[in-house]
Protein backbone atom coordinates (compact mmCIF):
# COMPACT_ATOMS: atom_id res chain seq x y z
CA UNK A 1 0.00 0.00 0.00
CA UNK A 2 1.22 3.33 -0.72
CA UNK A 3 1.78 6.01 2.27
CA UNK A 4 -0.48 8.30 1.16
CA UNK A 5 -3.58 5.35 0.53
CA UNK A 6 -2.67 4.49 4.16
CA UNK A 7 -2.50 8.49 4.91
CA UNK A 8 -6.56 8.11 3.48
CA UNK A 9 -7.38 5.67 5.66
CA UNK A 10 -6.53 6.90 8.43
CA UNK A 11 -7.68 10.46 8.60
CA UNK A 12 -10.90 8.14 7.49
CA UNK A 13 -11.07 6.48 10.59
CA UNK A 14 -10.31 9.13 13.45
CA UNK A 15 -11.67 6.86 16.38
CA UNK A 16 -10.95 10.55 18.22
CA UNK A 17 -14.17 12.37 15.61
CA UNK A 18 -17.53 10.21 16.54
CA UNK A 19 -20.25 10.17 14.44
CA UNK A 20 -23.04 12.42 14.96
CA UNK A 21 -26.54 11.01 14.71
CA UNK A 22 -27.83 9.89 11.42
CA UNK A 23 -24.94 10.18 10.00
CA UNK A 24 -24.79 7.62 7.29
CA UNK A 25 -21.56 6.24 7.90
CA UNK A 26 -23.10 4.29 11.26
CA UNK A 27 -22.70 0.60 11.08
CA UNK A 28 -25.33 -0.66 13.80
CA UNK A 29 -22.67 -3.31 15.46
CA UNK A 30 -25.00 -4.77 18.08
CA UNK A 31 -24.95 -8.42 16.68
CA UNK A 32 -20.69 -8.75 17.66
CA UNK A 33 -21.11 -5.88 20.54
CA UNK A 34 -23.77 -7.45 22.76
CA UNK A 35 -27.52 -6.87 21.90
CA UNK A 36 -28.17 -3.52 24.24
CA UNK A 37 -29.80 -0.75 22.66
CA UNK A 38 -28.52 2.16 24.18
CA UNK A 39 -31.68 4.49 23.35
CA UNK A 40 -33.70 1.82 24.15
CA UNK A 41 -32.29 0.97 27.61
CA UNK A 42 -30.34 4.11 29.01
CA UNK A 43 -32.62 6.49 26.99
CA UNK A 44 -35.78 4.95 29.04
CA UNK A 45 -33.95 4.81 32.27
CA UNK A 46 -33.48 8.08 31.73
CA UNK A 47 -37.24 9.09 30.67
CA UNK A 48 -38.80 7.04 33.08
CA UNK A 49 -36.71 8.73 36.35
CA UNK A 50 -38.53 10.61 38.40
CA UNK A 51 -35.26 11.88 40.34
CA UNK A 52 -31.48 12.36 39.45
CA UNK A 53 -28.94 9.10 38.09
CA UNK A 54 -25.64 8.77 37.32
CA UNK A 55 -25.00 6.54 34.29
CA UNK A 56 -22.03 5.11 33.52
CA UNK A 57 -21.15 4.22 29.40
CA UNK A 58 -17.37 2.20 28.95
CA UNK A 59 -15.44 0.79 26.44
CA UNK A 60 -12.39 0.53 24.51
CA UNK A 61 -11.49 4.14 22.69
CA UNK A 62 -12.95 3.61 19.34
CA UNK A 63 -15.67 1.64 19.41
CA UNK A 64 -18.44 3.88 19.23
CA UNK A 65 -19.60 5.24 22.45
CA UNK A 66 -19.71 9.10 21.70
CA UNK A 67 -21.53 7.86 18.61
CA UNK A 68 -23.60 6.07 20.69
CA UNK A 69 -24.29 9.13 22.91
CA UNK A 70 -24.90 11.23 20.45
CA UNK A 71 -27.42 9.13 19.14
CA UNK A 72 -28.71 9.08 22.64
CA UNK A 73 -28.45 12.76 23.26
CA UNK A 74 -30.90 13.37 19.66
CA UNK A 75 -33.20 10.80 21.14
CA UNK A 76 -33.66 12.40 24.18
CA UNK A 77 -34.12 16.02 22.99
CA UNK A 78 -36.78 14.48 20.71
CA UNK A 79 -38.88 13.53 24.05
CA UNK A 80 -38.30 17.54 25.05
CA UNK A 81 -35.44 16.82 27.03
CA UNK A 82 -32.47 19.23 27.64
CA UNK A 83 -29.03 17.12 27.17
CA UNK A 84 -25.81 18.94 27.68
CA UNK A 85 -23.09 17.02 26.05
CA UNK A 86 -19.51 17.62 26.80
CA UNK A 87 -16.67 16.41 24.32
CA UNK A 88 -13.56 16.70 26.11
CA UNK A 89 -11.54 15.53 23.28
CA UNK A 90 -11.85 18.85 20.41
Amino acid sequence: MSEQLLTAINDTFDPWRPLLAGDPLYVDCKSVRGDADIIRSLGNSILRSSNNKCHLYAGHRGNGKSTELLRLKQHLESKGCFVVYFDFYK
